[in-house]
């Protein structure tokens, strides 16, 4: 599946404040996505990898971020380090970036939901020496793959602020919509 369906899903969600609407967008995604993945997909949304209880988080600090956003585009590290003080946002500081990228690479396969999961679930269970390096240029290929506009999800997800606007009952919601096309338990869920 690929990733850009999810970064256009993404951009709806974040063009409107309507919980209702944000919900169909959700469920339009999940309606389209493939059962071995819908995990995936609902993590991803959620801007995490496993359930909370797991407690594995990325553990990327703005510094690694702009590093890899420099490989990725080619850019000094002081300009997008400029850029992201200014934006508050790592996320739309890399698709800024990417827009007016200097180094293309000779091969850009397109980016897919597996590879954005695989690419930081190894981020996530990478510790020890060398650690920093590997997360490194894990999250520099993934960017270097990415449009600008699939790029900002997954920085903004290894940043730990997805930017979403919809929470765990929202998800749920869209996922019971999605399997059953039953719209009748909407207010039930709104409630919670």
């Amino acid at each position: 599946m690929r990733y850009g369906l999810i970064a256009d899903v993404y951009e709806r969600i974040g063009a409107t404040t309507k919980r209702l609407e944000m919900t169909d967008h959700l469920v339009d995604l999940f309606r389209q996505t493939p059962g071995g993945l819908i995990g995936k997909v609902v993590y991803l949304t959620q801007g995490k990898f496993y359930p909370d209880f797991v407690g594995i988080e990325i553990g990327v600090a703005d510094k690694l971020a702009i590093r890899a956003i420099g490989l990725a585009t080619g850019h000094p590290t002081d300009r997008i380090e400029e850029d992201y003080k200014k934006t508050k946002d790592m996320g739309k500081t890399v698709e800024r970036f990417l827009e007016k990228k200097t180094q293309v690479a000779l091969f850009r396969k397109p980016l897919t939901v597996e590879d954005v999961y695989e690419s930081l679930e190894r981020m996530a269970k990478t510790t020890g020496g060398g650690s920093i390096d590997q997360k490194l240029h894990l999250l520099s290929g993934l960017l270097a793959d990415a449009t600008p506009r699939e790029a900002k999800y997954p920085v903004r997800t290894v940043m730990g602020n997805l930017r979403l606007g919809i929470g765990d009952m929202s998800v749920l919601d869209a996922l019971a919509i999605a399997y059953t096309g039953d719209k009748a338990n909407r207010p039930i869920l709104e409630r919670a």
